[in-house]
């Protein structure tokens, strides 16, 4: 393709046929622009999604940490609510 170039440049007339490669190169080089600039522009929707994404997990922990920790107060205050009846039914037996 370069040297094709290089002889249309050294020429006075150029010929139709030619001129027809010339136009279809360009119209070539424009759609893979359009494809480019359309990567481009998926690549940073993806980016997007993906920081999206990132700062869900990080809420979605953070409140999986909150829910746990919940969690493990109600268990604590079962197990004291199982020993005081436990021990009540020990007293009440004697």
């Amino acid at each position: 393709m370069k040297e094709r170039i290089v002889r249309l440049k050294k020429l006075t007339y150029i010929p139709q046929n030619e001129i027809a490669w010339l136009i279809e190169q360009a119209e070539l080089s424009v759609k893979q622009q359009e494809i480019i600039e359309e990567n481009k522009r998926q690549q940073e929707v993806t980016v997007h999604q993906f920081r999206q994404a990132q700062k869900d997990i990080q809420h979605l922990s953070g409140e999986s940490s909150r829910y746990k920790q919940a969690l493990e107060k109600i268990i604590t205050n079962l197990n004291f609510a199982i020993t005081v009846a436990q021990n009540e039914l020990e007293g009440d037996a004697e």
